[in-house]
């Protein structure tokens, strides 16, 4: 398992967290891609540095909202790429709530991340979800 691919992960987030650019683009490359499956408004490919900022920025301001829980399943790693497994649970006041799976996969070059994908295991209830509290 590649440790430096996990460290470069807790350090985006580390990074992310206390918006520090110069560290962000220490970690990211300027190229970045983040794909989001799906038919709903968090949907589609990102491209670049502020635009999968926005992504984050948009998923932490639903999630942050919706007493989201985590748990992490597996993590496995090699030289190039990171998967994580995680279930994922909200609890929201207005009732509107997602019980579900995800896999993100991570891929890296040159210590960088270059690409993050998101797998759902039901798409149906993941674009339910976001239809309907982004609505």
């Amino acid at each position: 398992m590649s440790q430096a691919n996990l460290e470069t992960i807790h350090k985006f987030f580390e990074y992310y967290g206390k918006s520090d650019m110069a560290g962000i683009r220490q970690v990211l490359a300027e190229n970045v891609r983040w794909i989001f499956p799906g038919r709903n408004p968090m949907s589609g490919t990102r491209m670049g540095i502020p635009e999968v900022l926005g992504f984050f920025d948009r998923m932490g301001g639903i999630m942050g909202g919706s007493n989201v829980k985590v748990e992490n399943l597996i993590t496995g790693a090699n030289d190039h790429y990171v998967v994580e497994s995680q279930h994922i649970w909200t609890n929201r006041e207005d009732g509107v709530n997602l019980d579900h799976y995800w896999c993100v996969l991570w891929r890296f070059e040159n210590g960088r991340i270059v690409e993050g994908r998101h797998f759902a295991a039901d798409q149906y209830a993941v674009d339910e979800f976001f239809n309907q509290v982004m609505s």
